[in-house]
């Protein structure tokens, strides 16, 4: 299954990371909050993006197929595009990509006028912990540490607090500075964290296994940066196990671009299709393409069907 799809796989993972739960300006200083177990970093440098029309439009859309969404942002009183500087997205637990994805996580947000903002959240339970107020509703619990928002699971946000007061059993587990995270610090050293948009990804171990045992080769990390201007620059960077297994990636994916031109212009991606390079460096895959905004509202108007057609918000 692996080989038969990695070309449309890893196409599609490029085009949907903008549109993931993403987070921080650089963000690199934001991860000395992010727990050592984390598995995927997102970052949203929102501060640097907002004045694109394309990231304007983009947002809206995005925010009118998700109610929900809309609506915690209502609760809030936040308005993204104005209020929130950076974001991250730190997320860790995962054994398979196909159960659910992250089991913890941890989202921080920067921006102007945040201290405020979780009193407002309806129906919040409030506790405390090392003199930090924790709002817990439903099965989120918030806080508002230094002059940051954090967002983590219901009765995780103690070890958050930890992490970021850098104090008890949290002291020293964090990505910047953890033994155990050298190997997710090794692949964002190898990410673009000056794009507007970021992501590293940590392939679970058992995932690796599979593909080693069924093709022979192993995907170990992912990295996405997007950049918006006045079209959508998308760039990913797949890490392997060897030089050999990047020159047959590559081969596998130039063999399916016919292919996916084709399935891209079925969805009105034909010019990003045309776009698409895929070039190997070492043990890397790198691939990048350029969406135009009307592509870039045609992939968020399809998603928005989708969901539609779901019966719920994408």
């Amino acid at each position: 299954m692996f080989k038969s799809t990695l070309a449309v796989t890893v196409l599609g993972a490029a085009l949907c990371a903008s549109y993931a739960p993403a987070h921080a300006g650089d963000g690199t200083d934001l991860l000395k909050f992010a727990p050592e177990n984390s598995q995927i970093v997102m970052v949203f440098d929102v501060a640097d993006a907002r004045d694109s029309t394309l990231l304007q439009k983009g947002m809206t859309k995005l925010l009118d197929a998700s109610a929900d969404a809309k609506a915690k942002l209502a609760e809030l009183g936040l308005d993204p595009l104005k209020d929130v500087n950076t974001i991250m997205f730190a997320g860790g637990g995962a054994t398979d990509l196909s159960d659910g994805g992250p089991k913890d996580m941890v989202i921080i947000v920067e921006g102007s006028g945040l201290k405020d903002k979780l009193s407002k959240i309806p129906n919040a339970v409030k506790s405390a912990y090392q003199g930090v107020d924790i709002y817990t509703n439903k099965d989120t619990d918030a806080a508002f540490i230094g002059d940051r928002i954090f967002f983590a699971k219901k009765g995780k946000m103690k070890a958050e607090i930890d992490v970021v007061l850098n104090k008890g059993k949290g002291k020293g587990k964090n990505i910047a500075t953890s033994k155990k995270a050298k190997a997710l610090r090794d692949a964002i050293a190898k990410t673009d964290t000056k794009a507007d948009l970021w992501a590293t990804i940590m392939v679970p171990a058992k995932n690796q296994a599979d593909m080693k045992k069924d093709q022979g080769m192993v995907a170990k990390t992912v990295s996405i940066g997007a950049n918006f201007t006045a079209d959508l620059g998308l760039a990913m960077q797949l890490g392997t196990d060897a030089d050999a297994t990047a020159a047959k990636l590559v081969g596998m994916v130039q063999a399916q671009l016919p292919q996916i031109s084709q399935g891209a212009g079925a969805i009105g991606l034909t010019k990003a299709a045309k776009s698409l390079t895929v070039t190997q460096d070492g043990a890397s895959v790198k691939m990048a393409l350029t969406m135009t905004e009307a592509e870039l509202m045609a992939l968020v108007n399809l998603a928005k069907q989708f969901g539609g057609m779901g019966g719920g918000n994408p």
